[in-house]
């Protein structure tokens, strides 16, 4: 007996391309876009919390599997127009969180480094100085502290550069499914 796993439960599966749908409902094209934003129709943002219902969702299905979303719509007039801007506007709104993401992910990387050249600094400081210092207690007090620094500067660098990191990755994971995700919109 195959087991089921908790989002196959929770979600259709497409039977054509394999793809998980996500269902979302809409009284109207304009319930896709954000209330407040009054920009051109194709730069609107999406709505905040249709946003937050596909990251839930994303999360539930695993990052190897491809998604569809399917937005059911309860309109008599169907408009090729408004599907393409939402479309668009989608895509752009992914695209640009992916930028983001990616910034924050060089950011890491170059903070790293700089905590790593600092090590490296308070480090070889410390080795030239021990040899040549005196033993007084402010000597070794200043010793100490070198050493210690250069320790705490290295590991919140390979804090930051492996541990840190993670997590801005596989939200660009999410994010690349999310923009690779079919859009396909139906009709009451």
């Amino acid at each position: 007996m195959r087991r089921v796993n908790k989002y196959e439960s929770l979600y259709r599966k497409n039977p054509d391309s394999g793809r998980v749908i996500i269902d979302v409902a809409l009284e109207d094209y304009l319930d896709f876009f954000h209330v407040w934003d009054n920009s051109a129709l194709r730069k609107r943002d999406i709505h905040s919390e249709l946003v937050q219902f596909l990251d839930l969702c994303s999360e539930d299905i695993p990052l190897r599997k491809k998604l569809e979303i399917v937005f059911s719509l309860d309109i008599d007039k169907i408009s090729m127009d408004k599907e393409d801007q939402i479309r668009l506007s989608y895509k752009n709104y992914y695209a640009s969180i992916k930028r983001l993401e990616h910034r924050k992910t060089k950011r890491f990387v170059r903070y790293s480094i700089i905590l790593l050249l600092i090590a490296l600094i308070l480090l070889t400081l410390y080795g030239l100085l021990n040899d040549i210092s005196q033993s007084t207690l402010l000597s070794r007090v200043f010793l100490e502290s070198l050493l210690i620094g250069g320790w705490v500067f290295t590991w919140e660098a390979v804090h930051l550069l492996f541990i840190d990191i993670i997590e801005p990755f596989r939200r660009r994971r999410e994010i690349d499914r999310l923009l690779e995700a079919d859009l396909n919109f139906r009709y009451k």
